[in-house]
């Protein structure tokens, strides 16, 4: 089925340096078309970043104006040249995306929203919105959070209910800019992250060229700096990337034929209680779903040693390649079950009382370092936690089933969230049943997704960044036909799974 208009990526910048606005960020989007070559557009980017640093100058830094003076003699100006650090990590992102066959837009969040709050020309902010396939969120590093022009966005979408019913099941990335080198970029993705899978947006995190960690992570610590932080730049380029082959995966009228194929994994459970709340919610789903459910809490698990070189060989997917293989370690014999699902649904129960209570969630999350570091054998599979917890207990397992599944190259979707009452009743069943319904639909989609834009040339491979002795046995590997057999393996799996499962497939370069 042909898609009928090329998908678009909304660029959003959220900092108050923001040098473009109005048809300023037309001319950008002209200029990142027009560079043909990574090398042009870092020619380009650095050029921009000297017109900054003019635009401070002129308006009065070279003069040692205070900063207020200055800061109001930029917004006189016309919004046509010049980029500040977020626009500059921002554009990267957004040129990698157009090289991957998506539309680009660029706004200035600045031109809508005041510094005193006050919003400007929201109608067109709202169809801006609504005309977007998927956006990416740049902004500046505030006490290790996003910006305050960030968290008016956010509001601003949560008050509108067009925006929140167009943006659900489209896909969100995030890029952070700290002054300092670990200057809470990190933490900042992880709120906006939070912020965003709560409007319904899929959230995802770099691609495998860079880490595949929270997002463009990125260092600029005065004006005009960040076109010097090419790493940085590299992160952010990987969200752009990410993203735009999600969206125009997306962008395919494929669908999914029969019941979402879910993994439960129970990583801690008080005398069943989650297992069966798990069986009541597949039960409800009814034919919806297709479930495998492991009590991980019932397994015996050696810890992750954390290897240095890890996975200890190249192989097929189906092959256990952690190197603990004791006949006391439960993992190898569950290797296979952890494969081919639509999505993956971590579940834990979180009570006052913890007298009964069985748990394997940190031991299994660090085991599973192997499957990550194995080309990302759970990519672009839908997750999303499942938690029923009594009301008062501050275990905080959503944000870490979060955090940690997107390491693993996975697509991250808000948390659903059973509250438990002194009775052991959960108070929010019904909405527990249509969030579940709904993750079901989004996983199927995904799914669709995914396994119509199936690409004998894409090539998602662990990038063992930090560790000398699995990046020099990566090098030698590279050339070994088992990694060609592997993700030969992969793709030829995928093919015929999209075969059997699709309506109206049709194989897609």
């Amino acid at each position: 089925m042909p898609v009928v208009d090329r998908p678009k990526l909304l660029g959003i910048s959220a900092s108050l340096r923001n040098a473009r606005w109005g048809r300023g960020n037309e001319a950008l989007i002209d200029s990142l078309k027009g560079c043909v070559s990574e090398s042009e557009l870092l020619d380009f980017l650095a050029k921009e970043s000297d017109l900054h640093i003019e635009n401070f100058m002129e308006a009065g830094r070279q003069e040692g104006k205070p900063f207020a003076e200055i800061y109001k003699n930029l917004k006189a100006n016309k919004g046509t040249k010049g980029l500040c650090n977020s626009e500059v990590a921002l554009a990267a992102a957004l040129w990698t995306a157009y090289q991957k066959g998506v539309e680009i837009e660029h706004i200035s969040l600045s031109e809508y929203f005041s510094p005193l709050g006050q919003g400007h020309h929201m109608d067109r902010l709202k169809e801006t919105l609504l005309s977007c396939d998927g956006l990416i969120l740049s902004g500046p590093v505030y006490f290790g959070d996003r910006g305050s022009l960030s968290q008016s966005l956010i509001d601003f979408i949560k008050n509108d209910a067009d925006l929140r019913e167009h943006l659900k099941g489209k896909i969100y990335g995030g890029i952070a800019v700290g002054a300092k080198r670990n200057g809470g970029q990190e933490t900042t993705l992880i709120y906006q992250m939070l912020d965003c899978v709560e409007l319904g947006l899929l959230a995802i995190g770099n691609d495998s060229e860079t880490a595949s960690q929270y997002g463009g992570t990125c260092h600029a610590g005065d004006v005009g700096t960040m076109i010097k932080d090419r790493d940085g730049l590299k992160t952010a380029m990987g969200v752009g990337r990410r993203a735009a082959k999600l969206i125009r995966k997306l962008s395919f009228q494929y669908e999914i034929e029969g019941p979402a194929r879910v993994l439960f994994l129970i990583l801690q459970d008080s005398n069943g209680y989650g297992k069966q709340k798990v069986q009541e919610l597949i039960d409800a789903c009814g034919e919806q779903i297709m479930p495998t459910v492991i009590d991980i809490t019932s397994k015996q698990f050696s810890r992750c040693i954390a290897c240095d070189i890890c996975p200890k060989e190249i192989g097929l997917d189906s092959i256990y390649r952690c190197i603990i293989s004791s006949i006391h370690d439960d993992f190898q014999r569950m290797h296979k079950d952890f494969l081919n699902h639509d999505a993956i649904v971590p579940v834990v129960v979180s009570l006052n009382n913890r007298d009964f209570l069985k748990t394997n969630y940190q031991t299994f999350i660090e085991r599973t370092r192997y499957l990550r570091r194995g080309d990302y054998v759970l990519s672009d599979i839908l997750t999303a936690p499942l938690i029923f917890e009594e009301i008062g207990v501050r275990e905080y397992y959503s944000v870490r089933i979060m955090t940690s599944m997107i390491r693993h190259h996975t697509v991250i979707t808000k948390p659903i969230m059973g509250y438990i009452d002194q009775k052991g009743q959960i108070i929010n069943y019904a909405e527990v049943i249509d969030i579940m319904k709904e993750f079901l639909d989004t996983a199927k989609r995904l799914a669709a997704a995914r396994l119509s834009g199936v690409n004998k040339d894409e090539k998602i491979k662990y990038n063992p960044v930090g560790y000398v002795l699995s990046t020099k046995k990566d090098q030698e590997d590279e050339q070994l036909k088992k990694r060609k057999d592997m993700l030969k393996d992969r793709i030829l799996k995928m093919e015929e799974d999209a075969k059997r499962r699709l309506k109206c497939f049709k194989e897609v370069s």
